[in-house]
């Protein structure tokens, strides 16, 4: 079973490389092969049973050891099935969406790369494997944004998406280090049970935990971390839909699910999370209601939908924040999908020019629906579940106020998605030229993901069980979905005002007028937060500038420490050279003429001990005619 555990993570990177190097001489350019690996790491992770584990130590020097290995248990079994379900879908639609299109398979090499390193991050049993397949990750998302390197903008929002998710990454870094040198080792498992034993000092542990929430924020784009999500949306729709709704940026959340007894063990650490997560729930969400292009509507709305997965992890609840994260990866996939169906049909993502697309883009139009109700949290689709289970979590951990809050957020997300829809799909047609459906594969990663949307809240509730808030703040968190789809539909609704006497009865008119009017009202409030985008962009630009002139001075630096390293080479060069030379005169001439004086001396003390005893008997003799006369010499002084 470990064999079947380590082929998981391997299937996709070699079926990169075999894209990469035959992708040329097959059908699909290489796709078929990462269709193939992905299909297969689904049914290997299906088959291998909770608890297969294998570990090896890669390095241990003195106290310290470091660890690699990958484990499955509950909670990464759980989001492996989540990625290698995403990418199957994705995987499926690329096929047709590249089918015209050059460089196949330097694209599918790279969304192989990607998927791998996702796996290898979620199955990692070690913090330093953990971050080796974390920094891959980053690597694979920064080619992928930049996959059309000849479009106007494709480079400068990779570079911004890498360079602002490499400035949480150093408090992963930090993070794992400082684990290291706390707890001797980099196994996962070792630093909980420290932190759970009570081996650690809060200090410590608070320390850790911010250092990893850090990275959390850099990776699932949370302020002030977030400006770099929205301009990735240049590149390919498949990377939009994998990497930026379901993969890479659910990273950060898996992180903290992964440490999660580490952060209780924080309670600062978890508020941080808690708040941060609210600010950009809220803040994202209404940049979203005032969003013109139809991508970045989404990707500020993923930005909002992992603050609320932030929020129920700051409230104590894991489990409501797995829930929604599986949820949210599903209808945020195919919102995604059929975006990119509708770029590539009608030529433009912009909201004020597209509109009455449904009548001949049903298929695209239908899965649209399905996920936007998925969104909004419109029962009885996948999002309802989970956020009904992030419901039940703030009104038994935060109270009245906090299940508000994300009554309030189920109200944005029914605006912003119900004013999408409408936008795309309702109304006249403001284009030109004949559209129609995709192509097959197109249309199958688009169901696939449709019908995850639909399904897996049952699925999941039969699994992790139904969470249950208190039924007003159930039925107040339906109305602020519907309510919230309603205004944003009329907001966005074009030539609404000749169809009112189309109406049944006064009511409906009346009532459609009383929604005209907060549609109006809601229009002209989110015109206004236009500059919380604008702000939000210069915050980032101002870090990325402070990040490029550190980097910039980082020459400097280097050319001094590498002069002084010359330096010290050079020095210690002579040094030891003399040494040679002192060693060589000095110690050993000097030696060897000591050594040479202390056996002439020997030779001549050996003639006294010769053995022949004429010998001793004269120098007996001589000896006692000397003692004599200088005996007498004395007397006679």
């Amino acid at each position: 079973m470990n064999a079947v555990l380590a082929a998981v993570p391997l299937l996709p990177l070699v079926a990169a490389a075999g894209a990469l190097c035959f992708g040329r001489r097959l059908r699909w350019g290489g796709g078929e092969l990462i269709v193939v690996a992905v299909g297969m790491c689904l049914i290997a992770l299906v088959s291998v049973k909770d608890g297969a584990h294998f570990s090896t130590t890669w390095l241990a020097t003195g106290s310290y050891r470091l660890t690699v290995g990958i484990e499955l248990n509950a909670l990464t079994k759980f989001v492996a099935l989540v990625v290698s379900g995403t990418a199957l879908g994705v995987a499926l639609y690329s096929l047709g969406y590249m089918a015209d299109k050059h460089d196949r398979p330097r694209f599918f090499a790279e969304i192989g790369l990607f998927v791998g390193a996702m796996l290898m991050l979620v199955l990692a049993d070690s913090l330093i494997l953990l971050f080796a397949a974390w920094e891959m990750v980053g690597v694979g998302s920064y080619l992928l944004i930049g996959f059309r390197y000849d479009d106007e903008g494709a480079p400068e929002a990779a570079s911004k998406a890498f360079l602002m998710t490499r400035i949480g990454d150093t408090g992963l870094l930090l993070g794992w280090l400082l684990a290291l040198a706390v707890t001797g080792s980099t196994d996962i498992a070792t630093l909980v049970d420290a932190a759970q034993g009570g081996q650690l000092t809060t200090g410590t542990i608070t320390l850790m935990a911010f250092f990893f929430l850090a990275g959390a924020i850099g990776k699932s784009a949370q302020l002030p971390l977030v400006g770099w999500l929205p301009d990735a949306m240049i590149g390919p729709t498949p990377v939009s839909a994998l990497l930026h709704s379901a993969t890479m940026v659910a990273a950060g959340v898996f992180l903290i699910l992964r440490l999660y007894p580490l952060f209780l063990a924080a309670p600062v650490a978890l508020a941080a999370l808690f708040w941060i997560g609210a600010a950009t729930a809220v803040v994202a969400g209404l940049v979203a209601t005032a969003e013109t292009d139809l991508k970045r509507v989404l990707a500020w709305s993923t930005s909002s939908q992992l603050g609320e997965m932030m929020i129920a992890l700051g409230l104590g609840g894991p489990v409501a924040a797995s829930y929604h994260l599986a949820a949210h990866a599903a209808f945020k996939s195919a919102l995604f999908l059929a975006a990119g169906s509708v770029q590539e049909q009608s030529g433009t993502r912009d909201l004020r020019r597209l509109g009455g697309l449904f009548r001949m883009l049903p298929v695209t139009g239908s899965v649209f629906l399905v996920a936007a109700l998925a969104l909004a949290g419109v029962p009885p689709l996948s999002g309802f579940w989970s956020e009904d289970a992030i419901l039940a979590v703030a009104t038994r951990q935060g109270g009245p106020a906090t299940a508000l809050l994300i009554v309030l957020l189920m109200l944005l997300a029914g605006l912003y998605i119900g004013r999408a829809a409408t936008a795309t799909f309702l109304g006249s047609r403001r284009g030109a030229g004949q559209i129609r459906e995709p192509g097959r594969a197109m249309v199958a990663g688009m169901i696939l993901m449709a019908l995850g949307a639909a399904g897996l809240g049952w699925i999941l509730s039969f699994k992790l069980g139904a969470f249950e808030p208190q039924i007003i703040w159930s039925v107040a968190g339906i109305a602020a979905s519907l309510g919230g789809l309603g205004i944003g539909g009329a907001r966005a609704w074009r030539g609404a005002a000749p169809a009112l006497g189309s109406w049944p009865s006064s009511i409906g008119a009346g009532l459609m007028a009383t929604t005209m009017a907060i549609a109006r009202w809601t229009m002209q409030v989110a015109a206004k937060l236009n500059w919380v985008e604008r702000q939000l962009d210069h915050a980032v630009r101002v870090i990325a500038n402070a990040v490029n002139g550190v980097a910039a001075s980082t020459g400097l630096v280097e050319s001094t420490l590498d002069a002084a390293a010359r330096g010290t080479a050079t020095a210690t060069w002579r040094l030891a050279r003399d040494a040679e030379v002192i060693e060589a005169l000095g110690f050993g001439r000097g030696g060897d003429r000591i050594a040479a004086g202390i056996a002439f001396g020997g030779e001549r003390l050996r003639l006294l001990q010769s053995g022949q005893l004429y010998l001793y008997t004269l120098s007996l003799f001589l000896w006692a005619a000397a003692a004599l006369v200088a005996g007498g010499l004395l007397v006679w002084l």
